[in-house]
């Protein structure tokens, strides 16, 4: 798992190495726990995916409507995992003192499910007579295990350390602040200022744990417009418990880059990627051991995900190696279809869904490539760069063993910008941070064209990016300009400053109005019919607008009072008539800055 920023992975490792040390005296039982039972087929799960409440009876309406939209049909890979396959599977473990085989989760996509045996009714023996019963039942095609028992408690995940001089304070653009660089890197403010953040797209977030998701201020503006749900808690079974708002720091911070919004008067603000999108968090990551069961707890996070109608996924985890050597990966096998976690990330793409996931901190180590499920086909694995565009040398590397451009797209990652769950905002390194401010970016430029195919805004996303024409296995394609992405999926590119002159720019505390000029020419709308123009903060949101009698000269002059605008960046837009321009895009648009006084 590459999940904590470089300077951190140093001292999880030697933690890991302590720990293992530890198992040949302190550990007296060691036995597998829990197991994966994989199935031959679907044969008698009861739905016919030909009735017309089949889509009912699998999905919920917003999945279904995902779907239809972009004309993916229902399959095999819909219907749930057989009942009596499950049932005949939890008998086999039946003794006096009651049963010693229970479910801990299913996959559909997977034809499958993951069972813990409870050592304290069975010895080695008796366990080892179970997982072959059940390997001879009907049906049944595998039996693998993926976790390890000990008699210890995992440890308690540690505090983030905190280092001096890693708080940020104010610096950028006001609505962004911090968050400016990372933001403008994308060209994702552009989008923003067309009102474009996220809305009406559900985004799912498969992380470690949310620590003080539900008192961040930071998260205040999201929870208080119903913006954040629980999609459930996967190392416990999938149940949806606020438990998650307890446990590690990890995918706070990771929301954070695109949920987060600060906006205190005479203090700090700052702005993520999407943050008017809806998001679901799932914990999926048990961050005190490393076990093959946790691409199990992924695969059922996701298919949940899918189920209640998730647009998007962003996973900042990568797996490769774990504490029982016996089952890591090896670089061969990242071929994109090997691994549970990689084969049900494409399943995801399959469905509809934008996946995103972080390319993995792996770059200085012996591993160096990408991690699972980065390999994916169809997988955005996302590199992580300076804010200066460089490659950050801790970022994984491609290809994938098949020989696949890896990663695919690149964020900022190093030096990037979030906010901790005490509230504070701070920077940090790792691809962790780089995958979900452009799953963010890449939200919002969704929400711009909500009739849009994942597959077309993956497409724009790719084309969009500075390497498009020489990709290499460093960055991938490179650095997407949202913007440009924007333009592939048909938007309007109403001309900035070219048409527009805006002085003074910057306004001044001495002179509070601005002057606009434009050329009646450019204008779609007829001659004589008034013009509507608008001024919209770095949130999009309009803040002033107002009309004007169109002229009959060449040019005309337009003069704003902006003595109420607070110190920041805004965007001054022209609109044509509604009549003519059902779309309500702007005509022509410019940028200006008011200074503090």
């Amino acid at each position: 798992m590459n999940l904590l920023p470089p300077p951190f992975l140093a001292i999880r490792w030697t933690f890991s190495i302590l720990c293992i040390g530890w198992v040949g005296t302190c550990y007296t039982q060691v036995a597998p726990l829990h197991h994966w039972v994989g199935f031959a087929d679907k044969t008698g799960g009861g739905i016919d995916l030909n009735s017309p409440e089949a889509g009912a009876l699998l999905l919920s309406p917003r999945a279904l409507e995902r779907r239809n939209r972009q004309g993916i049909p229902l399959d095999s890979l819909d219907l749930p995992v057989p009942a009596d396959r499950i049932a005949d599977v939890l008998s086999v473990g039946d003794t006096e003192q009651g049963p010693s085989v229970a479910l801990l989760h299913r996959s559909k996509w997977l034809n499958g499910m993951v069972i813990q045996l409870d050592t304290n009714l069975l010895d080695s023996a008796g366990m080892a007579g179970v997982l072959q019963d059940i390997a001879q039942l009907d049906g049944v095609a595998e039996v693998k295990r993926t976790r390890w028992y000990r008699d210890m408690a995992p440890p308690i995940a540690q505090p983030q350390p905190r280092s001096v001089g890693q708080d940020v304070y104010q610096s950028g653009p006001t609505a962004y602040g911090a968050a400016w660089t990372q933001a403008r890197q994308l060209k994702v403010d552009l989008v923003h200022g067309l009102g474009h953040r996220g809305a009406g797209m559900m985004v799912g977030v498969l992380d470690s744990g949310f620590d003080r998701v539900d008192t961040n201020p930071a998260f205040d503006r999201a929870r208080n417009a119903g913006l954040i749900q629980i999609g459930g808690n996967f190392p416990n079974g999938g149940a949806i418990s606020p438990f998650i708002y307890e446990e590690h720091y990890h995918g706070a911070m990771v929301l954070s880059t695109m949920a987060g919004h600060l906006d205190t008067p005479g203090g700090q603000h700052y702005m993520g990627t999407a943050p008017d999108a809806t998001y679901v968090l799932f914990r999926t990551e048990d961050v005190g051991w490393e076990h093959l069961v946790e691409e199990y707890h992924w695969v059922a996070a996701a298919e949940r995900a899918d189920s209640i109608g998730c647009d998007v996924l962003n996973t900042s985890l990568g797996y490769s190696l774990f504490d029982e050597t016996s089952d890591s990966h090896s670089l061969a096998e990242l071929d994109g279809n090997t691994f549970p976690i990689t084969r049900a990330s494409d399943i995801a793409a399959s469905k509809g869904m934008l996946v995103f996931n972080s390319a993995g901190n792996s770059g200085n180590s012996p591993w160096q490539k990408v991690t699972a499920p980065a390999d994916g086909d169809e997988v955005i694995a996302v590199g992580a760069v300076t804010p200066s565009g460089q490659h950050a040398g801790f970022s994984s590397y491609g290809p994938t063993a098949d020989g696949r451009i890896k990663p695919d797209l690149c964020a900022a990652g190093q030096d990037a910008v979030y906010v901790h769950p005490d509230g504070s905002i701070r920077t940090g390194n790792g691809t962790s941070f780089a995958s979900p401010i452009l799953c963010g970016a890449a939200t919002s430029l969704w929400s711009a064209h909500p009739l849009a195919s994942a597959l077309d805004v993956r497409n724009a996303l790719l084309e969009s990016a500075h390497q498009w024409n020489a990709p290499d296995t460093v960055c991938g394609y490179g650095i997407p300009d949202l913007w440009k992405a924007h333009l592939l999926l048909g938007g309007r590119a109403p001309r900035e400053t070219e048409n527009l002159l805006v002085y003074p720019n910057p306004v001044g505390a001495s002179a509070r109005i601005l002057h606009v000029v434009f050329e009646e020419e450019n204008l779609r709308s007829a001659s004589g019919t008034p013009l509507t123009w608008s001024i919209l903060d770095g949130l999009g949101r309009t803040v002033l607008e107002g009309h004007i009698e169109r002229e009959k000269e060449a040019l005309t002059t337009l003069s704003i009072s902006v003595e109420h605008l607070a110190a920041g960046t805004y965007i001054l837009a022209l609109l044509g008539v509604p009549e003519e321009d059902p779309t309500n895009m702007p005509t022509s648009w410019t940028r200006f800055v008011v200074e503090p006084d």
